[in-house]
């Protein structure tokens, strides 16, 4: 068991996690689209600097295609944090156990399915379960390199 500022610390993280997947869930479709729009404008500049002077086709055909890849990796790395903050936040309540890593993933793959269910609710956006699969994905991904960096720490320790 941790110290009571670390259970407090991750404990908070996770929750910061999960009210910004909510607030970035709450957006109307219209907005949503605005902010992911104005970072695939300018990711596109970065890596095809003449695209704006493309045919209108070719131009919305990889504008649209950019901009649905930035968005499931921005899933992914938002869910990724909250997997690494489950994992952590749990050891720090009980420890190391066996049911860490399936515990934080489950943990994170249901507030990613209740992301989605939330999503329904609001203007102009959908649910998606390809959405929960990327999700919990990047929740695993999170777990998974928090285990692996805990690990290389226990591991280095031990032999100092």
């Amino acid at each position: 068991m941790q110290k009571t500022w670390v259970r407090a610390l991750t404990t908070l993280m996770v929750i910061g996690m999960m009210t910004l997947i909510f607030i970035f869930s709450m957006e109307p479709a219209d907005r949503s689209d605005a902010t992911s729009g104005m970072i695939s404008e300018t990711v596109a500049d970065l890596i095809r600097p003449g695209w704006r002077s493309e045919p209108r086709e070719v131009r919305e055909e990889f504008y649209n295609g950019l901009q649905h890849i930035i968005r499931k990796c921005a899933h992914f790395t938002e869910f990724m944090l909250l997997g690494i903050s489950l994992r952590l936040c749990l050891e720090s309540w009980f420890g190391r156990r066996s049911w860490l890593i399936p515990g934080s993933w489950g943990a994170g793959t249901c507030y990613a399915a209740f992301d989605e269910l939330h999503q329904l609710l609001v203007d102009g956006r959908s649910g998606q379960w390809t959405d929960v699969l990327i999700d919990s994905a990047g929740v695993l991904c999170g777990v998974m390199l928090i285990t692996g960096i805990l690990t290389l720490i226990r591991r280095k320790r031990r032999k100092l």
